[in-house]
């Protein structure tokens, strides 16, 4: 099972190789061996890395 890295939910779905959609907080992730990137879906379906206080958040994977 996967868990959101940012809100820490399991309402989690696969949409590609090793990239994931969460339902709960509306953000896309991508999971790589050493990290995982976080990004915002906008309204025409393209991503924006996700930014909290102007800086992109990476997570230890």
């Amino acid at each position: 099972m996967v868990i959101c890295p940012l809100c820490r939910k399991n309402s989690v779905g696969k949409v590609g190789s090793n990239q994931y959609y969460c339902w709960d907080c509306f953000v896309e992730f991508l999971i790589e061996k050493d990290k995982t990137v976080i990004y915002e879906v906008c309204d025409d379906g393209s991503l924006l890395p996700y930014c909290q206080d102007n800086s992109q958040l990476t997570l230890g994977g």
